[in-house]
């Protein structure tokens, strides 16, 4: 692992952190009127987030992703992981190392880490990077308080 890896290792162990904050997640939390489900969710952040790959001040804190309205990956799966979290949901970000991020959702029923790409609107669909967008995963993190977990295998298609 590079020095680079390590900083962006720990940047992410601390925004998980973050993410599970009491205070924070009451602050978000009082923003919705009922439960949502995780379509809802999903609907939600892309009423006010708006996907932009030109020139933009980047963030990682939901509040000010919400206050700037803009974001690419990793400002939606910050957003959506933390509302989320808000709604009682078990949620973690992942992170490939090579240029993505989205999030997984724990399924109680189903007792497995569902994914979710929320800046693609997908649930349920590991496979659509290495099917889809034709990348080849080699380091992928899932980052839930404070803690890292190596998931590469369950976004690859030979090892799903």
């Amino acid at each position: 692992m590079t020095v680079l890896d390590k900083g962006v290792i720990h940047k992410y162990r601390c925004l998980s952190e973050m993410l599970a904050d009491p205070a924070l997640i009451g602050k978000l939390r009082a923003l919705f009127e009922r439960r949502y489900t995780l379509v809802e969710l999903l609907g939600w952040v892309h009423e006010r987030l708006k996907w932009d790959n030109g020139e933009m001040e980047r963030h990682n804190h939901p509040l000010e992703i919400l206050a700037y309205g803009r974001g690419r990956c990793g400002e939606f799966s910050i957003l959506f992981t933390a509302v989320c979290l808000a709604h009682g949901y078990r949620a973690r970000i992942i992170l490939d190392m090579s240029d993505h991020v989205w999030s997984e959702i724990w399924d109680k029923r189903t007792n497995r880490w569902v994914h979710v790409d929320p800046s693609e609107s997908r649930i349920d669909d590991p496979l659509m990077y290495e099917r889809d967008w034709k990348k080849t995963l080699v380091n992928v993190y899932a980052f839930e308080n404070g803690k890292m977990e190596q998931v590469t295998k369950n976004y690859k298609v030979d090892q799903a």
